[in-house]
């Protein structure tokens, strides 16, 4: 399946559906409330690891404080495959929340897990999977 093809299933999945794409980091968790499809089209684009003509996503996150996150992602099919997969897991399960952390336990920056279940709850199926090749770029405002 085409990369563009999979972003768009992403972004219609996990925008007005009712489950909740959170991402944690070391400031906290994001909740995703935004995701767009970006295409670079020349060299003034400021980020530098996606080619001219390359499509990535953009995703605006709010943390519990309200802060908003800004955040450029250039993930891999098999990140966005994984994420699709897990969709109609948490779907079929009736839980609302999907959130995504580094792996500790790898060393490897671009390991992510995957956990899911209700919003407010610290447990959930816990999943091993492949990370993006680069690192998102994240600005937070």
């Amino acid at each position: 399946m085409r990369k563009l093809v999979l972003m768009k299933k992403f972004m219609q999945n996990f925008v007005g559906k009712g489950i909740h794409l959170v991402i944690k980091e070391k400031e906290g968790n994001f909740k995703v409330h935004t995701i767009e499809i970006m295409q670079k089209t020349d060299d003034t684009c400021p980020v530098k690891d996606i080619s001219v003509g390359d499509y990535f996503l953009h995703l605006i996150a709010t943390n519990r404080q309200g802060s908003e996150a800004s955040i450029v992602c250039n993930w891999s099919d098999d990140l966005l495959k994984s994420l699709m997969a897990n969709y109609k897991e948490v779907k079929d399960a009736e839980c609302s929340q999907i959130t995504m952390f580094r792996d500790p336990a790898s060393g490897d920056e671009n390991k992510w897990l995957l956990t899911w279940g209700n919003q407010g709850q610290s447990g959930g199926q816990m999943v091993r999977r492949q990370a993006p090749k680069k690192d998102p770029i994240r600005y937070i405002s």
